[in-house]
């Protein structure tokens, strides 16, 4: 996993751009994929990010680094969100440990490249071992895949908010926007989750293709609204240009309107 502070970052911008997905092609090969690009758009308390060969990186806001093939592990107090180049969003709450087993993504040109949907095709896989999870996933293309890994099951997501907990009580799922599937651990039975519906599952009750509690947004604490929120703002805060010559996307930090409003050292002035 490779840590990659970068200059672009820097620059504020206030972006806006209005089109549609034109299209993709299905990915046949494995090769044509690279490895995907995250921003630390929030970054609170002690995370620990490692790779497969036990590396270590100290993580700084508004770094751009690559997630594939990495733990993240967030202390007491701590968390983290991040801005994905495939236009999802991930957030992650204090005492979680998740696992990025795969985020690759085809490279995009520069005519491909907007606000409103993803501009390639991208694979995420991420297991929760524990702790608590938020995916904003409502710019993914149709044929991408954004999957999260339970002990007990998994979930796929496509145009969808979702709040994924796992903890000595089971899964805990939360659809806050849009609608996911929840697979069984032996790939035969599912449940279609639907906004505002939240379900809790147990390791026991999934072995059996049942739910151990069907419960309501409204139900749960405000916090897990918060948290679906600020996760959906992070999707908002960076545009991933398209890279030259097939080089991974560069990220830009967007502004809100109101930064532009905000007093300077040296205004400028205009003589009549």
């Amino acid at each position: 996993m490779r840590v990659k502070s970068q200059s672009c970052l820097k620059a504020l911008c206030c972006v806006i751009a209005a089109g549609s997905f034109c299209g993709g092609t299905v990915v046949s090969h494995a090769e044509e994929m690279a490895e995907g690009i995250a921003v630390a758009t929030s970054i609170q308390g002690r995370i620990e990010i490692e790779n497969t060969t036990g590396h270590n990186a100290h993580l700084k806001l508004h770094d751009a680094l690559t997630l594939n093939a990495s733990t993240v592990k967030t202390g007491k107090g701590a968390h983290v969100f991040f801005a994905l180049s495939n236009g999802m969003s991930i957030g992650i709450e204090q005492n979680s440990e998740v696992v990025f087993e795969t985020f690759t993504q085809k490279p995009f040109s520069k005519d491909r490249e907007r606000l409103s949907y993803e501009a390639s095709v991208s694979i995420l896989s991420i297991r929760l071992i524990t702790g608590n999870l938020a995916v904003v996933s409502n710019k993914l293309s149709p044929l991408s895949q954004a999957r999260v890994y339970l002990p007990s099951g998994e979930l796929r997501i496509h145009s969808a908010t979702c709040i994924v907990q796992n903890n000595q009580m089971g899964a805990h799922i939360t659809a806050c926007e849009g609608n996911i599937t929840y697979y069984y651990p032996n790939g035969e039975g599912r449940e279609f989750i639907v906004k505002p519906q939240s379900i809790r599952i147990k390791p026991q009750s999934a072995k059996f293709g049942k739910i151990t509690e069907n419960t309501t947004l409204s139900s749960l604490p405000e916090a897990i609204d918060r948290f679906a929120k600020a996760t959906q703002h992070a999707s908002k805060r960076v545009f991933f240009k398209a890279g030259y010559d097939g080089h991974p996307p560069r990220p830009v930090l967007i502004a809100p309107p109101a930064y532009f409003d905000l007093p300077v050292d040296r205004p400028y002035e205009f003589n009549d």
